[in-house]
Formats: structure tokens, C-alpha cells, sequence
């Protein structure tokens, strides 16, 4: 299952309702290289965890999946991955 909270249109003005839905343009532009912040936290969809990306500038969003672990992962890692990933992008 592909669920994901972002409406995708040109058609009306971006808006921010997380945690129910986010309106964004349909593409993003210059200004998201620098202005890209995390909105909410980690969400989990079958075997892999994302978080929502949105620009300040212009509301384009996206979600931002975090790697999966390698098959032969000693278990426990992916946590210690998720938190790590989670300390840079805070």
C-alpha cells in the first residue's frame, strides 16, 4: 500500500494540515535545495520507514525514505540507523 497524505496540484495554493494531508505544487523549484524541513516524525509502511520533506519557500513535499537494512543486518541495527538518520536531518 502506497499511502501517502500529499495532494499533488498546481491547482490550488500549498497547505501545510499535517498530520492529515499536505497540499503541493506538483514540482519542486530552486528554492527546496535549501529550505527543505522535516514535518512530523517517522512513519512506518510495511518494511520501511519515511518521513515528509516540505520547502518552506514554495510547500512542494515529498516523502524521504530512510535505507532499508541489508539482509544480513545484525538485529538491532536498523534502529541505530533510523536514530542516527534521524540526529542529521533534526
Amino acid at each position: 500500500m502506497n499511502a501517502t497524505i500529499v495532494e499533488y496540484t498546481d491547482e490550488r495554493p500549498p497547505e501545510n494540515l499535517y498530520p492529515e494531508r499536505i497540499v503541493s505544487p506538483t514540482k519542486g523549484r530552486a528554492c527546496c535545495a535549501g529550505n527543505m524541513e522535516q514535518i512530523g516524525g517517522v512513519r512506518r509502511e510495511e518494511a520501511r520507514a519515511y518521513f515528509y520533506r516540505r520547502c518552506r519557500a514554495c510547500g512542494y513535499t515529498v516523502r524521504h525514505f530512510l535505507s532499508a537494512p541489508p539482509p544480513d543486518s545484525p538485529r538491532g541495527s536498523w534502529e541505530d540507523e533510523q536514530t542516527a538518520l534521524l540526529k542529521l536531518v533534526a
